[in-house]
């Protein structure tokens, strides 16, 4: 039995060997849920799978969207129908003017973007045919606004907040929830190569999944944190251009980012 602070019975996971999904993964399974780890074939899921006989790997590569359905239905076919759906595969390159990686922005395009929809199309047929469902997406504030040497990462993170709002509009009625999870910066090898100095109101990998999970059964829309860069970002994005990039530059002056 799930414990009664976590409403799902079967969770799917994917980006499970991340550090973030990985510790949703734990704490999840800690309470009963049933998991369903999925990442490409790796010693980090392996050992995710080791760690508790609630946690099952389902090794895949979320930019094979036939592979990632054929991943959904066995899940479905071994654990039962899948309750909730968070979908976490996710990769960030630096971006540099001066040295383009344009095959690196390419990669994060895909694993972020595509990597998101192929999930979505792997889960939500079956969610929609039940008339229940719940999928989580995790984009990031940094979504919401352009951000010095976050060109690739910021730009997939606002077409998955875009692909968030039509998805939301299109499933009122239908039984399925949605619910995108932006947070701001978490201390995860995703970003070790970004300057510390540049890190807003760093998190751990820890309390990041402790935040989510607290709001997570409620289903809600958005979770958004940390506060103030959540304000911040998305006060930027609805401001005139003329008056938010004067802002950006002032904001990243007065704080040293």
């Amino acid at each position: 039995m799930a414990d009664k602070t976590y409403p799902w019975k079967t969770a799917w996971i994917t980006g499970a060997s991340g550090a973030i999904c990985g510790e949703i993964a734990r704490r999840l399974a800690d309470a009963g849920v049933k998991v369903a780890a999925t990442a490409r074939p790796s010693e980090k899921l392996d050992a995710l799978a080791a760690s508790s006989a609630n946690i099952t790997a389902f090794p895949a590569d979320v930019l094979d969207v036939e592979a990632l359905k054929a991943c959904a239905a066995k899940v479905e076919a071994e654990l039962g129908p899948i309750d909730l759906a968070l979908l976490g595969a996710g990769m960030y390159v630096p971006f540099d003017i001066r040295n383009i990686d344009a095959e690196g922005f390419r990669q994060t395009m895909a694993l972020n973007v595509d990597g998101v929809l192929n999930g979505v199309a792997a889960v939500l047929p079956a969610m929609l045919e039940r008339g229940e469902g719940h999928l989580a997406i995790m984009g990031s504030l940094f979504g919401y606004a352009g951000w010095p040497g976050n060109g690739g990462y910021g730009a997939s993170k606002a077409a998955v907040i875009n692909l968030a709002e039509s998805l939301k509009l299109e499933l009122r009625g239908t039984g399925v929830d949605l619910t995108l999870v932006n947070p701001g910066f978490v201390d995860t090898p995703l970003n070790a190569s970004y300057d510390p100095k540049k890190k807003l109101f760093v998190m751990s990998k820890e309390r990041c999944a402790r935040k989510i999970l607290e709001k997570l059964p409620k289903r809600p829309y958005e979770i958004a944190f940390p506060p103030q860069v959540a304000l911040f970002l998305k006060t930027v994005r609805n401001l005139p251009r003329a008056a938010s990039f004067p802002l950006v530059r002032w904001f990243i002056k007065a704080t040293g980012a």
